[in-house]
């Protein structure tokens, strides 16, 4: 879970000006185009940023959530066979930036983005609630050696009204510390699995599925993308580093840990299929044989996804409480004092309506990333970077890099509208035929 959340009001009125001001001396070129050398070149230092270290282990902790223990059922789905802005003013700039077209379209690409990243978190939301749901299931069987005498929908909506009651909470300096708890309980978690893992006995490889159809690897795709949790936070992350070049190269924090991420991730996914086989469910916590200690640590995931999920929350309402109090007049004080508290209230009804809907982790996680989750991560990152980059290597002469990165971000591109569909379909197949 991200321990950097969204800026304050005065940092982004700050972080807004800087975007104007970037703006209105780019707008100046002749041609509206900037050279990417240049601006790629620019040394900038922050006096009050983080160092690369605590930006590294800031973006592991948010990389690593619950999405980690599903992992092992895309290997189910797909078989084990080797195979300093926001997002929204960064997509803003990069369409002001472009073709003569594209500038038309600038305010269109920022509602985009922001709309698919707000779709993604109101979705990790969902997820957050089925897992937390479904793991008080599991103790609830435990400790009374029999079933709640709840149906798993009256469980959700009792489980709600905490969760809701925790969201009005507005101090993030106390949620944050509660969730940095949480992630030392994740990284318990994956000892603990870890050792189940190893001493489990595994299926042999030649009995399970090397590779299963486009259905199952499209659900897969969908499950991974949403296992990379913190992929809504690297520009916050980036803005907040000291020196923001610390965030990219070879050793820099986003390819660290994003190598050290993946190679758990595989590690959990790959063992979890052999060990569990086609009885892996949702989360391999849910696996766990019952017994004190992983009652324990079940109960503490719970704790975890209960104050992690106001952290999730906090980022859609700063992102999103600026822009509605700008239609309310300052005259109406008291529609300013509670508007948070409706946002609020009205984001967690929906990601409730969904969880109500689609209350299974193997059906809403794919469906969380092979929607939003691809979009922000695969098809609009390719169309931004073709408009950013294209026009400066044409107006530069440099065709050979114009080709090359046109051909890999068309491929990523289409790639992503295919998984999206095929994805899609089988998801809400999945869904009404209830096939899990």
């Amino acid at each position: 879970m991200p321990f950097i959340v969204g800026p304050t009001d005065n940092e982004q009125e700050r972080k807004k000006q800087e975007f104007d001001d970037v703006t209105t001396k780019k707008e100046e070129n002749a041609n509206g185009l900037s050279s990417v050398k240049s601006v790629m070149s620019t040394m900038i230092s922050r006096k009050n940023g983080i160092s690369a270290t605590s930006g590294l282990i800031n973006f592991i902790c948010g990389m690593i959530g619950p999405g980690c223990f599903s992992l092992a059922v895309s290997f189910k789905q797909a078989g084990n066979g080797d195979q300093s802005l926001d997002y929204g003013q960064m997509a803003e700039a990069a369409m002001l930036n472009s073709y003569k077209w594209a500038k038309r379209h600038a305010k269109l690409a920022k509602i985009i983005v922001n709309a698919c990243l707000l779709a993604f978190q109101l979705g990790v939301i969902t997820v957050f609630m089925v897992f937390a749901v479904e793991h008080v299931i599991e103790i609830w069987e435990f400790i009374g050696d029999s079933p709640p005498p709840f149906s798993k929908t009256v469980m959700i909506l009792l489980y709600f009204v905490p969760q809701m009651l925790l969201n009005f909470i507005g101090h993030m300096k106390l949620i944050t510390i509660l969730c940095l708890c949480g992630n030392v309980i994740i990284f318990g978690a994956i000892i603990l699995i870890t050792k189940e893992l190893m001493v489990h006995k595994w299926y042999p490889t030649w009995e399970l599925n090397t590779v299963t159809g486009i259905e199952g690897i499209s659900l897969a795709a969908g499950a991974l993308i949403y296992s990379f949790e913190g992929q809504a936070m690297v520009l916050p992350l980036e803005n907040s580093l000291k020196h923001p070049k610390d965030m990219t190269g070879a050793t820099g924090v986003l390819s660290t840990a994003m190598n050290l991420v993946t190679v758990l991730y595989a590690f959990l996914g790959f063992f979890g299929y052999v060990t569990f086989g086609p009885k892996v469910q949702g989360s391999l916590t849910l696996n766990l044989p019952n017994s004190i200690l992983t009652v324990s640590i079940k109960g503490l995931l719970v704790l975890k996804i209960f104050f992690g999920s106001a952290i999730q929350l906090f980022v859609i309402v700063q992102m999103l409480l600026p822009s509605l109090r700008a239609l309310i007049s300052e005259d109406r004080k008291v529609f300013h004092r509670f508007l948070p508290y409706a946002l609020r209230l009205g984001l967690m009804l929906i990601s409730l309506c969904l969880a109500l809907v689609v209350p299974n982790l193997m059906q809403i996680i794919p469906l969380v990333g092979i929607t939003s989750g691809l979009l922000i991560s695969l098809i609009l990152p390719s169309f931004l970077d073709c408009m950013v980059f294209l026009p400066v290597y044409k107006k530069q002469g440099e065709m050979f890099l114009y080709y090359q990165k046109l051909i890999i971000n068309v491929f990523l591109f289409v790639l992503g509208w295919l998984f999206l569909g095929s994805g899609l379909y089988s998801s809400i197949d999945d869904i009404i035929n209830n096939d899990v």
